[in-house]
């Protein structure tokens, strides 16, 4: 046993650093082909090597014939894994630095030439290849001159005969842990996707015993794709004997044993508890090395084309041996194969279909991904049904960061959803996630289970499945539930792109995004709110008519972000075109008849009808007061609203005393406090709205201070560059200009400007606003007259703009940057006159 095992290693060794020189080899004959500049540590590594390497071939040849004794083979491993290792690393180097057969200048070769005696790794890597070379130089001409010893009986090892696979790629970590247990133990599993086997009791029946014999001598049983625990542990028709398949394996001294399966339970039960080595996939310098393996001409691709496809392949070295099959036989170079795979869909799952013939693998072996995937699956169904449903679950979604809460089922025993996990972890099909509580799937893995359930018919039943699920998971979009949303929101975009949904999925969906508009709301995403919601209110009509309260109270939603993208008045029309139905159906002081009465109000208050939008929050915050109470949340965004309004309007009737909102102010932030602590997207809210008030009341230093708290806080929730935390930014300049601060004013007016510029756009009404107040500030500190005039034209070539926004104090931008324009010429004019007098004199 022990024998065996060592001839296997060792020959693994001299196989892996055969291939490695012989590919350094390649790349110094085509360069020296090209160059008699070589650095001369260069040629004396292209002599010495070939020789090293007939002579490690010939050893293995020895090695083989049983002529190599465990002791020497033992001696020789590191040396050659070392040398292996450095000349691995050196073929690295020499594939990222010499050039290719495509480049035409003998220069570029001089230059190379020069680029790799001055690379840092080489001179060191060199140095260790010399040393380890003389050693196996030492070693095969001490094997050459010493004759075998016919007298001694050699022990005869009996190898299958196959080809050696030329594009072998060697994973040190894989073989490095398979060889330590099998030392140890005596048997190893590997678990990984692969094939499926078949095993007939007759013949394992037969074999048993004939394994079980010592007279035999030492063998190593491999037992390849053995996936079916089932078939493995059912019973034999046989009173004497082993009463299962997994009894028929002999534990024997003499005798090794090798399983690899895709089930890491079967590697559990055939090979030793805790010690099934998983095959990851491959890292993606070994996937690129696998893959250029395949390509005649691999040297004249761009190594991050090699790259970009192997992850989007991820890394798996079935995908990329179909991949390298398709370009070689259809002519294909990498960019147009990562052009085709971004298509998706049907070009795709074409490609993952398509099956490549392999010489040393025979006919009958199928080598398509999404067949051979398909071999688990249907396994996996016929045997665990509960983590299968939940694999078709997960394809639906987007393949990354799926929580427990999207896959375990309602009143679902723990136990139960632990194991189907744990099956399908088993099989390598899921992966737990670096948070560690939420799970991944391989982008290919998830497109052949997609593929897989199409072919079965069941595609459109777990495509309205994920739906519903997602619908009743996704939370209200409140504050608290904000960071369940982000983390559903990318598997949002993914079930809303499904398109063949039943009408039951369909009004799902519906309600899906209307919950993900409340959420897009209250994250001042208006334009996301407004389609999502639109495309609700659409659904819902369709299917429970015009006068379902699903339909208006989406329609309200809608209407509530038309009013913040500077459409307050269309917005109010549909709003009062609503009201009656809503009274109807809801009633008069139902919540969401008031919420639809309170945008009226808001929306009034956004086109300048202060007056009228006075009366509207006043009788809604009164209803609520009097249906929900004085503490409860809805009562007191209404009377920040009332509080709003008031001190915009104070603004212009002298009449209306800002305090009131000042008073109003203070009432709703303690209450709020009261309700949700310190930390809340309200308090930030009504921070911003009390600074204004007290700003309005001369109270600047209060004022200075809510404002600086409003936006550290939502800097905090939402990172710079928020419009709602602009304008508490832009309010603060303001603040800072009351009090004749000009030059702290001027610094927040060009970044607030700047910030909305890139976020909104120049014709924006709220940049527009900025630059407005930037010319404003630069017209009183008076020293910079070329911005000034700068500014002032750019704010005038938008007049259409400012003409069309439906926003109060608007209609006074034009007419002030043709004043400020005229002032900066005025100055510029004067101080022209002076150079010039200045000049003659």
């Amino acid at each position: 046993m022990a024998e065996a095992v060592a001839i296997i290693s060792f020959v693994s060794a001299v196989v892996s650093l055969v291939d490695a020189g012989s590919r350094v080899l390649s790349r110094l004959n085509e360069f020296n082909a090209a160059s008699s500049e070589i650095p001369e540590s260069f040629k004396h590594l292209n002599a010495q090597l070939p020789i090293v390497l007939d002579g490690l071939r010939r050893t293995e040849a020895r090695a083989k014939a049983g002529s190599v004794d465990k002791r020497t083979q033992e001696a020789l491993i590191p040396t050659i894994q070392g040398c292996r290792d450095r000349v691995a690393g050196l073929y690295d180097i020499l594939d990222e630095l010499l050039p290719s057969q495509t480049d035409s200048s003998f220069d570029r070769f001089i230059k190379a030439a020069k680029s790799l005696s001055k690379d840092k790794k080489v001179p060191k890597l060199l140095k260790d290849i010399a040393s380890y070379l003389t050693s196996l130089t030492f070693h095969n001409t001490s094997a050459d001159a010493t004759p075998v010893n016919h007298a001694q009986p050699v022990r005869r090892v009996n190898m299958t005969p196959a080809d050696r696979d030329k594009n072998f790629v060697d994973r040190p970590d894989v073989f490095g842990a398979l060889d330590v247990t099998m030392k140890e133990y005596g048997r190893a599993a590997i678990a990984g996707i692969g094939g499926v086997g078949d095993p007939q009791s007759d013949t394992l029946r037969i074999l048993h015993t004939w394994l079980s014999e010592e007279s035999n001598g030492s063998w190593m049983l491999v037992l390849d794709n053995a996936d079916d625990l089932d078939t493995l542990e059912q019973a034999l028709p046989s009173e004497n004997g082993p009463k299962t398949l997994l009894q028929l394996i002999p534990h024997k001294q003499h005798g090794t044993i090798l399983v690899t399966t895709r089930d890491r339970r079967v590697g559990e039960r055939l090979a030793v508890r805790g010690r099934t080595i998983v095959v990851p996939p491959m890292s993606l310098r070994e996937g690129r090395t696998l893959l250029a393996s395949y390509l005649p001409t691999a040297r004249d691709y761009e190594k991050g084309g090699l790259d970009e496809l192997v992850e989007t392949l991820d890394c798996l070295p079935l995908a990329i041996s179909q991949a390298a099959a398709y370009m070689t036989e259809n002519y294909m170079d990498v960019a147009d194969y990562i052009a085709l795979l971004d298509e998706g869909g049907d070009e795709m799952e074409a490609l993952l279909s398509e099956s490549f013939s392999d010489a040393r693998r025979g006919e009958a072996a199928d080598n398509s991904v999404l067949r051979t995937w398909k071999l688990s699956f249907d396994q996996i169904t016929s045997r665990f049904k509960r983590a299968a449903d939940m694999l078709s679950l997960m394809s639906m979604f987007d393949r990354q960061g799926v929580s427990d809460e999207l896959l375990r089922r309602d009143g679902e025993p723990r136990h139960v959803f632990i194991n189907a996990v744990a099956t399908l972890q088993n099989f390598s099909l899921i992966g737990k996630c670096t948070d560690g509580k939420s799970y991944y799937m391989h982008r290919l893995i998830q497109i052949a289970v997609r593929t897989w359930l199409q072919l079965k018919g069941k595609l459109l039943h777990w495509e309205g499945e994920a739906t519903n699920v997602l619908s009743m998971r996704f939370p209200s979009g409140d504050y608290e539930t904000w960071s369940t949303c982000d983390m559903l929101i990318p598997h949002v975009r993914v079930v809303h792109a499904l398109e063949r949904l039943s009408q039951e999925s369909f009004l799902r969906r519906a309600e899906l995004l209307h919950k993900v508009a409340w959420f897009d709301r209250r994250q001042d995403r208006w334009q996301l709110a407004y389609d999502r919601a639109e495309e609700a209110s659409q659904a819902f009509e369709q299917i429970l008519g015009p006068d379902a309260p699903e339909t208006l109270s989406s329609k309200v939603t809608a209407a509530d972000a038309l009013i913040e993208l500077e459409k307050p008045r269309e917005a109010e029309g549909f709003l009062i075109e609503m009201l009656p139905a809503m009274e109807r159906v809801y009633g008069l002081d139902h919540p969401e008849t008031l919420r639809n009465k309170g945008n009226q109000g808001w929306a009034k208050f956004r086109y300048g009808d202060f007056a009228g939008a006075d009366a509207l929050l006043r009788e809604v915050a009164q209803a609520r007061e009097r249906t929900l109470g004085c503490m409860h949340p809805s009562t007191l965004l209404a009377y920040n609203n009332v509080a709003v309004n008031a001190s915009t309007r104070s603004f212009c009737k002298d009449d209306l005393d800002a305090r009131e909102a000042v008073d109003l102010g203070r009432k709703v932030l303690a209450a709020r406090q009261q309700l949700f602590g310190s930390k809340h997207i309200d308090i930030c809210e009504t921070q911003g709205n009390l600074a204004e008030f007290l700003d309005q009341t001369k109270r600047y230093a209060e004022a200075e201070k809510c404002y600086k708290d409003a936006i550290a806080a939502r800097n905090e929730l939402f990172g710079p560059g928020n419009p709602w935390t602009l304008t508490l930014m832009h309010n603060l300049a303001v603040c800072y200009s009351s009090q004749l601060r000009f030059k702290q004013a001027l610094e927040i007016d060009r970044e607030v400007l700047s910030s909305r510029v890139r976020i909104l756009g120049e014709d924006h009404i709220d940049t527009l606003m900025s630059r407005n107040n930037l010319c404003v500030t630069l017209d009183v500190i008076g020293e910079d007259w070329e911005e000034l005039a700068l500014q002032s034209r750019l704010l005038l070539n938008y007049r259409d703009a400012i003409e069309r926004a439906q926003r109060p104090f608007t209609d006074s931008l034009i007419p002030n940057a043709e004043r400020h324009l005229q002032e900066a010429n005025r100055h510029l004019h004067r101080r022209s006159v002076e150079w010039e007098s200045e000049r003659f004199e």
